[in-house]
């Protein structure tokens, strides 16, 4: 709970960059053989310069912030199987100017099923390779054309307003206390029912881990290194209206901690750009965080 109370910073996000909150992925996780529940807090930030209207009209800028709050947990199916569960609450904030815009509740709920493909130890070394599917439901609240034509704010929204599919997968190789993660996750989104469509994105990432132990307490340094390309987002899908004002990539240094006690453990990542060109370059990404709880059983 202290993690939770030290992670709460503001974090700004841009509304024509096309990032959805809904993205998920799982990077270093808690031992497979266990199942867990736990509570993962998510900010992302951003800032934002968009043009006038017409030539003469000053650039505006903005501040946004994505803050994502959410239930998680994963339940073993048998040995070869996992089913994870991501049920967020959404609180956003959009800044621009004299503009102040505040939205919140309920996100979209995803869930993935995976599937252990190899977990082999040979002598020091040991392999685990899990893949698998998941599908993300348009269940968080989402006013559709209202909003856009009103804000144009349509990734302040909890939800999307439409159904997406994923695919993932998560690679770990270990000697001893060392070892190295390395995740992946791919986006397939569909259209709203207003036609609007958030671009296809990618999640990745390598990450190294040492693992000290004493007694009943471990802990776990990771750092590496993180990218996300998305594709651009369709204004409206039906009619090809290309949202140029979304879509790019993104390279972040990550650096955390996770920390066990008994069946009980905690962890916390940052997140710093070190590349990026987002949005033809109107978007600047300046850092994320995450803190999460969990419970093993």
């Amino acid at each position: 709970m202290l993690l939770l109370t030290v992670a709460y910073t503001p974090m700004w996000a841009c509304d024509v960059c096309g990032c959805s909150t809904s993205s998920q992925f799982l990077g270093v996780l808690p031992g497979y053989d266990y199942n867990f529940i736990g509570l993962q807090y998510l900010h992302s930030n951003y800032a934002g310069t968009h043009s006038g209207l017409r030539e003469s009209d000053p650039a505006q800028h903005s501040k946004d912030q994505y803050n994502t709050l959410q239930l998680w947990g994963r339940y073993n199916l048998g040995r070869k199987y996992q089913l994870f569960v991501f049920i967020p609450y959404q609180f956003n904030r959009h800044r621009e100017d004299s503009t102040r815009y505040n939205n919140s509740g309920v996100g979209d709920i995803t869930i993935l099923a995976n599937r252990k493909l190899v977990d082999r130890e040979r002598g020091e070394v040991s392999h685990l390779l899990t893949a698998g599917v998941g599908i993300k439901l348009p269940t968080g609240h989402h006013d559709g054309i209202s909003v856009l034509d009103k804000e144009g704010l349509p990734n302040m929204q909890p939800g999307t307003g439409a159904t997406d599919l994923m695919v993932n997968a998560n690679y770990v190789i270990k000697r001893k206390q060392l070892g190295f993660n390395l995740d992946a996750s791919y986006t397939l989104t569909t259209t709203s029912s207003d036609s609007y469509k958030y671009g296809n994105k990618l999640n990745s990432g390598i990450l190294a881990f040492y693992s000290l132990a004493a007694g009943s307490v471990s802990l776990m340094p990771v750092a590496g290194v993180r990218y996300e390309y998305t594709l651009h987002d369709y204004d409206n899908y039906s009619k090809k209206w290309l949202n140029e004002q979304s879509g790019g990539y993104m390279v972040f240094a990550a650096a955390g901690v996770q920390t066990y006690y008994k069946k009980a453990g905690a962890r916390v990542t940052g997140q710093l750009p070190i590349a990026q060109n987002f949005a033809s370059g109107n978007v600047t990404a300046r850092y994320k965080l995450e803190t999460s709880i969990f419970f093993l059983f």
